[in-house]
């Protein structure tokens, strides 16, 4: 009797445990948007350009773009640079004919640099990022009342998030400076103003794929 008593309460044990992943609820909601960061929640700077890059006089002494990028980069030993010739196309070529070899600095990327960085396209051509951190749930600041649309079940939740592993070179005020987008990123972290939508599975809360 005893036994048939532990096995049933062990029964009910289970089934509220799986219940409760279908709850909605501040752990659940945290641990879908993670699984959902874990994925899409890296965080990077993007760099116009991929690897070695041969940035021209005139890109050199503009205020933004890839001529305080790679300086900033520079000083943060991801990239080192040496000044050299080379062609550098431009999307013209095709029209102005060749184009002679002008004066640069080129930079490669340290083995540093290496560590953070990805290739990566934008429109047309090769471009790269620096990844510097990975966004987590801080906080599950409030949930709308889950509700049926159409087939689903959803819910509306805001949270914070914080950024965890973050690099050190990404704290560097120049690097911020060269990168706004750095910047605005580490300054959101915390606020609570991030919104996710769930939708309920059978297997609990997730953020769909987009």
């Amino acid at each position: 009797m005893r036994k048939t008593i532990l096995l049933i309460s062990t029964v009910f044990v289970t089934l509220g445990g799986c219940n409760n992943e279908k709850m909605p609820s501040a752990a659940n909601f945290a641990k879908a948007i993670d699984q959902y960061l874990a994925n899409h929640g890296q965080v990077c700077a993007l760099v116009d350009q991929a690897f070695p890059a041969n940035v021209t006089l005139p890109e050199q002494k503009q205020q933004t773009g890839i001529g305080p990028q790679a300086v900033a980069l520079e000083q943060a030993g991801l990239v080192h640079g040496n000044n050299t010739t080379a062609v550098v196309h431009g999307l013209m070529d095709a029209l102005s004919g060749p184009t002679a070899p002008q004066p640069v600095r080129r930079y490669e990327l340290t083995d540093k640099g290496r560590q953070y960085f990805r290739q990566t396209l934008v429109g047309l051509g090769q471009a790269g990022e620096f990844c510097y951190g990975q966004k987590s749930v801080d906080s599950i600041v409030k949930w709308t009342e889950p509700a049926a649309t159409g087939p689903y079940t959803q819910s509306e939740v805001t949270y914070s998030y914080k950024i965890v592993n973050l690099a050190a070179w990404a704290q560097q005020p120049k690097i911020q400076q060269a990168f706004p987008d750095i910047r605005s990123t580490l300054q959101d972290a915390s606020k609570p103003d991030q919104i996710a939508g769930l939708v309920l599975t059978n297997k609990g809360w997730e953020v769909p794929e987009q």
